[in-house]
């Protein structure tokens, strides 16, 4: 689904202050909470802070960045506000890495900076499929029915429906 840019007076705005100090600007406290999906202005405000801050000083438009993906979630409870939060990070520490990794000149640092990318991807992967599975509340639908297939026989997988000599395969 794709979203519409979001209108000036629910956009969240960043300027670099003093000491590379990130201000962040929020029109009404309904557009903080309408991104982590809470009315406790403690927690909204820590939470996007986090997010901030675990990002680090950072290229015009990464901020922007990190409240489209915490708003793309769409958290709907604390866990996945914290989750939410944890994989903006994730996703752009991932995407950093790999921009220094690509730009180095010695094998070495290069390793390293492989390493790094590795085990935030492998992290990044963990982290969606703990979504995935609060999500659904940790059930998986797996259906499996026995079906025995002699010798020359052939087997049809999917739902099957009557139709020519009784048989019709629906895709």
């Amino acid at each position: 689904m794709i979203k519409s840019k979001l209108p000036a007076e629910r956009r969240i705005s960043f300027e670099k202050g003093e000491e590379s100090k990130v201000i962040m600007q929020v029109p009404t406290l309904q557009t903080l909470y309408g991104l982590f999906g809470t009315d406790d202005k403690r927690l909204s405000v820590g939470l996007l802070s986090q997010a901030i801050v675990a990002v680090g000083p950072s290229e015009e438009g990464t901020y922007d960045l990190i409240t489209a993906i915490i708003e793309d979630f769409a958290p709907r409870d604390s866990v996945e506000r914290l989750m939410a939060v944890q994989m903006a990070a994730t996703h752009t520490s991932v995407m950093a890495v790999c921009t220094k990794m690509n730009a180095v000149e010695s094998l070495q640092a290069y390793e390293v900076y492989e390493r790094s990318f590795n085990k935030l991807a492998r992290t990044f992967t963990a982290q969606v499929e703990a979504l995935r599975k609060h999500r659904n509340g940790g059930r998986s639908k797996v259906t499996v029915e026995h079906v025995t297939v002699n010798e020359g026989g052939q087997a049809i997988v999917g739902n099957v429906e009557g139709g020519h000599d009784n048989v019709k395969t629906r895709q």
